[in-house]
């Protein structure tokens, strides 16, 4: 459990450093694996239409759209039940109320996707979001922990939602720039100059070495530097680190 309340810890952490869809991508991804998931997907149904960021097969999310599934899937057309959360796999099948709904749990199963759990997060009349884990393999220890992890699990959809709410489409801070650096990168930066390892900053911050690595490669990004040396360079002539 001290494993999944690090990689929990570390996922929150991480989000507070994303700013593009591929970093929600990569960062919800990796949350994903180190729950014991295969993939992950998050749903952000508007007026506009379907916003999607996902490390589902890109075969099986045009194949969804292209038949319409967002539009009948019982996990995403049931806001209104007692459960945020539904624990779902592809015996739904047996019940489900349409020879298209039936073939949509059939196709989930054709690109390997058996069971997993969604989150749905309805805010307003013409929006709707659901953050959903899923994975190839239905096993009792999976079960065990979807069932007694729902609260951390909820969590993790909810945060999820409201960082991506917040941030995809966002190009402007108070200043009318973007904020080039946050304030966990500039962190990681300033112990990069002092000649700290990530093993180390990773004890200095309380997180894994990995989420050490992910800010630094955000900070060289949103530098636009070639390496890391070049990143702590550019920060330093910027006036970003002390």
């Amino acid at each position: 459990m001290k494993d999944v309340k690090r990689a929990c810890d570390e996922f929150v952490d991480c989000l507070h450093s994303a700013h593009t869809e591929d970093d929600f991508r990569r960062i919800a991804e990796r949350t994903a694996h180190a729950l014991g998931f295969r993939w992950f997907a998050y749903l952000g149904q508007r007026a506009s239409g379907p916003n999607l960021i996902s490390s589902y097969p890109k075969s099986w999310t045009s194949h969804y759209f292209r038949e319409g599934y967002h539009n009948i899937d019982p996990v995403l057309q049931e806001p209104r039940t007692s459960s945020r959360m539904i624990h779902w796999d592809g015996r739904g099948a047996r019940s489900a109320r349409s020879a298209k709904e039936r073939r949509l749990f059939d196709d989930a199963l054709s690109f390997k996707i058996r069971t997993g759990l969604t989150i749905r997060i309805p805010s307003s009349q013409n929006q709707f979001a659901a953050f959903t884990l899923a994975a190839d393999d239905r096993s009792l220890g999976l079960d065990r922990f979807i069932e007694t992890s729902q609260d951390m699990l909820e969590m993790v959809g909810l945060t999820y939602h409201a960082h991506v709410s917040a941030k995809i489409g966002r190009t402007s801070v108070d200043d009318g720039s973007i904020s080039p650096l946050t304030q966990r990168e500039r962190q990681c930066l300033a112990w990069i100059s002092d000649g700290k390892t990530m093993q180390d900053i990773a004890e200095l911050l309380d997180v894994t070495p990995r989420g050490v690595k992910f800010h630094l490669d955000n900070a060289r990004r949103n530098l636009a530097a070639l390496t890391l040396p070049h990143a702590v360079a550019l920060a330093f002539r910027q006036g970003l680190l002390p």
